[in-house]
């Protein structure tokens, strides 16, 4: 049985995700109430014309301790200017705040001015002065998620006594330029821009080959160790595009005690709405993008990390490419059966996938330490 395995330089190939039966994945603590969504938009209000907040829009009225947020507070004979922002998940959120004083600094590259107010006028927090002040924003790039956004807005009045919220940023310049006026700063809060997502318990999408070897039935818990954190469903904007796969390995432990190694790549895919479910639809929103992970892993006694990696990977972009004359089966099941386990006759196996693609297949060293990924000087200190 031992030398059947060396022979093999994978096992199995397995794709792990959402499958008819899945349930959800339990959660052992309470769960807290969902995030709100990013904050996507700002504005400035001139209140003294008569301005509203647009729909969809809060005003900051007041500042942490209930002072008015007036952005001239105190000032004689200026508007009352308030800032107000808009929440959603609609378009990419913005990732930076920032005060422009426009007769002193150009704008810095990537950024954007909020130069009208909702009723059409010039949105100068400045007043009735000549020198001008503008809110200047930063807005992430399409096909960004699980990144940095803003999430929350605040107004302080340091002289007042009022400090920086815990975990906010505050931009260090005074927005009230009026005379007598009160200093007044903005601070934001940056948190990751967590989508809507429902987690189920990953099950055994499809596998190959499709019967158990007798030395090495395919373990039941590999799911579990391909998609931890279960295989999610989530919403995102229509125009995002789906993130980078990622690539992982875990090591097992069989009933017999032997090592078996597995090089995985996770990656998102289009979900149909149709096969969504109507209390699936009520928690994650409708009229979105949705999505669900994917995982497509390589079983092997052998940790040949760097050769699984880019086999992973060559798969992951043969399958979202094509048409192709050769069915990503084929390549699956030469890689498998054809590609020759390196030995001391021919230690080094080049594989070639493409014409733009290859890996290399070393022979392994008997070491008890794994071979790759490994911070030894932990071991030895």
């Amino acid at each position: 049985q031992w030398a059947e395995m060396e022979q093999r330089v994978a096992d199995y190939f397995v794709v792990a995700g959402l499958t008819e039966p899945s349930s959800p994945l339990e959660d052992p603590l309470p769960r807290a109430p969902p995030p709100p969504p990013p904050i996507t938009d700002v504005t400035v209000l001139l209140r003294s014309q008569g301005e509203e907040p647009p729909p969809g829009y809060t005003c900051v009225e007041t500042t942490p301790t209930g002072l008015s947020a007036d952005l001239n507070c105190g000032g004689l004979m200026a508007p009352q200017v308030f800032l107000c922002y808009r929440r959603g998940r609609d378009k990419p959120p913005l990732t930076d705040l920032g005060v422009l004083y426009e007769w002193k600094e150009r704008l810095k590259p990537g950024c954007a001015l909020v130069q009208t107010t909702p009723g059409g006028r010039v949105a100068s927090i400045s007043g009735n002065t000549p020198q001008r002040i503008y809110i200047s924003y930063r807005r992430a790039t399409r096909g960004q998620q699980h990144s940095l956004a803003l999430t929350d807005i605040c107004v302080i009045q340091p002289s007042k006594g009022e400090t920086t919220p815990h975990t906010y940023c505050k931009v260090d310049r005074n927005l009230n330029s009026t005379m007598w006026g009160t200093p007044v700063y903005l601070c934001y809060k940056k948190s990751v821009a967590k989508t809507n997502t429902l987690a189920y318990k990953a099950g055994l999408f499809s596998r190959y080959p499709e019967q158990d070897h007798s030395s090495f039935p395919l373990p039941e818990s590999v799911p579990l160790f391909c998609l931890p954190m279960g295989a999610c469903l989530e919403v995102w904007p229509r125009d995002t595009h789906p993130s980078l796969p990622v690539f992982s390995t875990f090591v097992l432990t069989a009933a017999s005690g032997e090592k078996v190694y597995g090089a995985a790549i996770q990656f998102y895919e289009l979900f149909p709405l149709e096969c969504l479910n109507e209390q699936q639809r009520l928690k994650l929103g409708l009229g979105s993008k949705t999505s669900s992970t994917l995982n497509i892993c390589l079983l092997s006694h052998w940790p040949f990390f760097d050769a699984f990696r880019k086999f992973l990977t060559f798969l992951y972009r043969y399958s979202i490419s094509g048409p192709h004359a050769l069915p990503i089966e084929k390549h699956i099941s030469h890689f498998m059966h054809k590609v020759p386990f390196p030995s001391p006759q021919r230690p080094r196996i080049l594989v070639q996938l493409s014409p733009h693609d290859s890996l290399i297949l070393s022979q392994p060293v008997s070491s008890p330490l794994p071979l790759r990924y490994s911070t030894f000087h932990i071991l030895i200190s």
